[in-house]
């Protein structure tokens, strides 16, 4: 037990500190601690994770005899005038008592679910489907509390405390939460600069990840892509994530879906290996094959009723039957029945119940940001230019995407291309900018419809452990922004080198760069129209249907296919498309109303029908910037929807 001294002290990882601590979640100046008449006076010094008194965060505060002041992983009191910290618990008591869930409609998810499990145990949760294994996995966690009931944590009410104790809790969703492009140590390198403190040295988490690593056996493929690995190794790397952070409880939900048996074995002995570390695991799981490692067993009634509790090799003797399948037949068939002889022949001692006022279900409270968001952006941009280079078909694809646009560019017959009008008049500047425009439009989707849905499970888990929306959307944003510039550029420039350039300009005194903007920009508005696609669906099979609708909504509400303007309805509804807005944009630049007006007493057919005289397209100054700026409104519009979408996705975690 360490005593502070009576003076002044700092609290805090750096070696000026009064008391250097030796714990990863602890800023490098934490806290500072002032003698004071009634115990001592703590500051927080703008620390990362916080400082806590009786599990409210605090700024300043007096902190008296037999209040509980809070760092990180370490606990410190007051006794006999000194403030002093506690011995570091390795093992910590879990107590769930009476929790039950039920939502605004009556129906009720959880009933009563009452369980106490001894220090270091390894808990099985199975039940047929529909029994509310989930929604038991929610409440425990407080990610999503029960209407009523209580979760002791080391003593600690779960929900009154979350802030103080929610990095001192791990879970692993049934998904894997690892981007399989990268590598073992990538991913748990980027891993570490989101979960740690700003000012923790990269020596630090280096050594951190090495320690979880050899923890887990992962030292052999520490530079393996993680889409290589086994399933089990992969689930291991999805645990490894969440031992950075040294949680004295670990939840895993279905960490064995899709395993063989081996496979099945090797990871419910990993997660016995950890509960003999000393720390509390909770699996939810429907393998029913390795229960046998486990300490306890709880077994779900549907309707979320406790069918059994007890010991693995209870659970079949108890019901009567020599198979798991069995049993759970008999629990399906009459769930009142099975959770009411639980209750009155084989409830644990003690287990009385605790009535507390019903409150509405509530995901639990934010925690707080290891860094700024901006921070937070610049690493989530670093990993997401490793993935996407990383994945060699995206990148190909990405890579070669601007080339094929330009091909079919140039397919469009004629040599007037951008320049002065022919004689006779064509329609070449309006089809060689519908393939420009739509083809940027294409770009933007393409790049972007997939990205959110397809990671949705990690930026759960990272939005619980303290991401911002705002910074993830923003790298998001900043990646496709800067591809979106590169691929246009590289799409303009061939296509200028075959067909000739604008002979004027409208706003920024070269025809080739207004065009590259009106490109650029439309292709950076797709991609956040890509983006909210993809916040929209559930799954990236829906993205398809979607993406082809919003790609031919591109091609049609131009304008330069199609006529738009003065076509009630049709134009109206035209304003939402980034494309009827770039497509203005060049066609004012290039002045294809003039273009297509030239020589009007000839006769030409092919000019007859192009599209012209559409306002959108008046050559000079403040008709480009107007169609620049509703490309700019576009892509606002677009990015706020998301980013609201992004915030109610992480509030039903």
């Amino acid at each position: 037990m360490a005593d502070l001294a009576s003076t002044p002290v700092t609290i805090g990882r750096a070696p000026d500190n009064t008391l250097v601590v030796d714990d990863l979640l602890v800023s490098r100046h934490h806290l500072r601690a002032t003698p004071h008449a009634e115990g001592f006076l703590v500051q927080d010094l703008g620390s990362r994770n916080g400082s806590y008194v009786n599990g409210a965060s605090i700024t300043s505060c007096v902190v008296r005899a037999g209040d509980r002041l809070t760092l990180g992983h370490l606990e410190f009191r007051v006794e006999a005038g000194e403030l002093r910290m506690a011995p570091k618990k390795t093992r910590v008591s879990f107590v769930a008592t009476e929790l039950a869930v039920r939502l605004p409609s009556g129906k009720q998810l959880l009933h009563d679910v009452s369980f106490e499990l001894p220090e270091a145990a390894l808990l099985g949760v199975i039940g047929p489907s529909g029994a509310g294994k989930s929604t038991l996995l929610g409440a425990l966690t407080g990610s999503r509390q029960a209407t009523s009931g209580q979760v002791l944590f080391d003593g600690l009410d779960l929900y009154a405390n979350y802030h103080e104790l929610w990095h001192r809790i791990g879970v692993v969703p049934q998904d894997d939460v690892v981007h399989r492009q990268l590598t073992v140590r990538q991913a748990l390198g980027y891993a570490s600069e989101l979960r740690f403190p700003a000012d923790l040295e990269r020596s630090a988490r280096t050594a951190r990840i090495a320690e979880v690593v050899g923890e887990l056996g992962l030292d052999a493929h520490l530079d393996t892509r993680i889409d290589q690995l086994s399933g089990g190794q992969r689930k291991r790397t999805s645990v490894a994530m969440e031992l950075l952070t040294q949680p004295s409880l670990l939840f895993l939900d279905e960490p064995t879906s899709g395993l063989d048996p081996g496979l099945d074995k090797s990871v419910m002995q990993t997660l016995r290996g950890l509960a003999d570390g000393g720390r509390t695991v909770i699996v939810v799981t429907h393998s029913v094959a390795n229960l046998g490692l486990c300490d306890r067993v709880l077994l779900l009634a549907p309707g979320g009723e406790v069918a059994y509790f007890g010991p693995p090799e209870g659970v079949l003797p108890y019901f009567g039957f020599e198979h798991y399948s069995d049993v759970f037949q008999s629990v399906s068939a009459d769930p009142s029945g099975v959770a009411m002889r639980f209750r009155t022949s084989l409830a644990p001692a003690g287990g009385g119940r605790v009535l507390q006022p019903e409150r509405d279900p509530v995901p639990a409270a934010e925690p707080l940001r290891q860094q700024s968001r901006g921070r937070q952006a610049a690493v989530l941009i670093r990993r997401q230019l490793r993935v996407l280079t990383s994945d060699r078909s995206y990148a190909l694809f990405t890579a070669l995407l601007p080339f094929v646009m330009a091909g079919l560019v140039m397919t469009v017959p004629g040599k007037a291309g951008f320049g002065p009008a022919e004689r006779p008049p064509t329609s070449e500047p309006t089809q060689l900018l519908v393939v420009l425009i739509v083809g940027a439009a294409f770009m933007g989707l393409a790049a972007s419809a997939r990205d959110l849905v397809g990671e949705r499970p990690i930026f759960l888990r990272e939005r619980a452990v303290g991401l911002a929306p705002s910074a993830y959307l923003m790298g998001k944003l900043a990646v496709f922004g800067g591809l979106a510039m590169l691929q246009s550029a590289v799409l303009v420039g061939l296509v200028m080198q075959v067909k000739p350039p604008p002979d004027g300009a409208s706003a920024l005194g070269s025809g080739v760069l207004e065009i590259y903007v009106a490109v650029a920009l439309t292709t950076f508005a797709s991609a956040t129209f890509g983006l909210l696609i993809s916040a929209v669906v559930s799954t990236t099979e829906q993205v398809m249907p979607l993406l082809i609708v919003t790609l031919m909504a591109q091609l049609v509400l131009c304008g330069g296919l199609i006529p738009v303007a003065d076509r009630l309805g049709l134009e109206q509804v035209s304003w939402a498309s980034p494309s009827r807005w770039g497509y203005g944009a060049a066609a004012s630049t290039v002045d294809v109303t003039a273009k297509s007006r030239a020589f009007a007493a000839t006769p030409v057919p092919a000019a007859a029908g192009a599209p012209r005289d559409d306002p959108l397209w008046e050559h000079g100054s403040a008709p480009w910037w107007r169609d620049i700026g509703m490309l700019l409104l576009l892509t606002a519009a677009a990015t706020s929807i998301t980013a609201a979408l992004l915030e109610r996705t992480s509030r039903r975690r």
